[in-house]
């Protein structure tokens, strides 16, 4: 059993990992010391996607777990979610052992990666996530000891709380996000883990018409050509590819001004189990148009200087013969520079070019 001091400083730490999401992997660390277990990992899982965090121990086959695919084949999370106990439960709180002996999650991955027995608990929050703590013990340690699941069951109830508050304080802090860049004059939105719009700020939501909500807050733009540019970009987050296009000109229409939209990752959200966004959309306008300076367009497009002059001749209407004599270079240079301009913004042809991005320009 723990004293008070042990068990003052366990639940510290998860309150502690609440406020701090770099600190999960320390506490779930410690919770598995106090279980007599080797590491574990914490789910939360709601409408928006799944998210988790392991203990550094058992990070590595959680990786394998991942990589091999039984995250959709994990008969010990439908047996835990089907048990419905307010505890901690073990492996034989849910299968005999003739049923671990048969079942592929025993067989063909824990044990031989030297696991088998743990134990785990269910908490289903007021905000509508699933939170799952499991707890891994080694195989040749033999199954977790009913008065270590006892301890854990004392705990669990701080455990419950913490987790409650973490997905509340991450909510609270996407939205301060959305209301620092409405207090700025931007308009931003956030994208969940399945690609739907999760919140946005006034400034965003003026825009709609030209964004579209669609079903399970799917956003997509009315424009095809910079939809078909958004949906690749919100496609490939997760990776950084060189020429990825992810500020993405939305031309004018009828009243409504031009503008270009940012998609930014959000990136070690992995650390923050109940992150609820992937991405944040920025929309860079004015209520006429905007000044495209050759750093700018750099910076959006990754564009070189040379790209970069190329690209606002082509906006002041120069041909490409013109742009050849006026920077003493040839037509095959030109033309050259004048394709990657056209495959870094996304655009088909210089037609398509001018009218996406001349709106913009003063």
């Amino acid at each position: 059993m723990l004293d008070a001091e042990e068990f003052g400083d366990a639940v510290a730490m998860l309150y502690e990992a609440a406020a701090v999401p770099e600190m999960w992997p320390a506490a779930i660390e410690r919770m598995s010391r106090i279980g007599g277990c080797t590491g574990g990992l914490l789910f939360a899982h709601s409408e928006l996607g799944t998210n988790w965090i392991t203990s550094k121990e058992f990070e590595p086959a959680f990786a394998r777990f991942m990589e091999q695919g039984w995250m959709n084949r994990n008969s010990r999370m439908a047996g835990l979610l089907a048990h419905g106990g307010t505890g901690f439960v073990t492996d034989h709180d849910l299968f005999t052992d003739e049923e671990m002996d048969k079942d592929e999650m025993y067989t063909d991955f824990l044990r031989p990666e030297g696991y088998g027995w743990g134990t785990a608990t269910h908490i289903r929050a007021s905000s509508g996530d699933n939170i799952v703590f499991t707890l891994e013990r080694r195989f040749e340690l033999g199954p977790v000891p009913r008065h270590a699941v006892e301890v854990l069951d004392g705990i669990r109830p701080h455990l419950a709380r913490a987790a409650v508050l973490a997905s509340k304080l991450q909510m609270q802090r996407a939205q301060a996000s959305l209301d620092s860049f409405e207090r700025a004059g931007a308009r931003a939105a956030l994208i969940g883990s399945r690609g739907g719009v999760t919140a946005m700020n006034a400034g965003f939501e003026a825009l709609l018409g030209q964004i579209i909500i669609r079903a399970r807050d799917k956003i997509t733009l009315d424009d095809d050509r910079a939809n078909a540019l958004l949906q690749n970009a919100l496609k490939d987050l997760a990776r950084d590819r060189l020429g990825d296009t992810r500020s993405i000109a939305v031309p004018r229409k009828d009243d409504l001004p031009a503008f270009i939209i940012h998609v930014l990752p959000i990136r070690r959200q992995a650390l923050d189990i109940f992150a609820r966004a992937q991405a944040m959309l920025v929309v860079t306008t004015t209520g006429r148009s905007l000044s495209i300076e050759g750093s700018l367009l750099c910076e959006l497009y990754d564009l070189t200087r040379a790209e970069a002059a190329v690209a606002n001749r082509i906006l002041e209407g120069l041909t490409v013969n013109e742009i050849a004599v006026e920077h003493g270079v040839s037509r095959e240079t030109v033309r050259s520079q004048v394709k990657k301009v056209l495959a870094k913004t996304g655009c088909q042809s210089q037609a398509d070019f001018i009218r996406r991005l001349a709106p913009l320009t003063v």
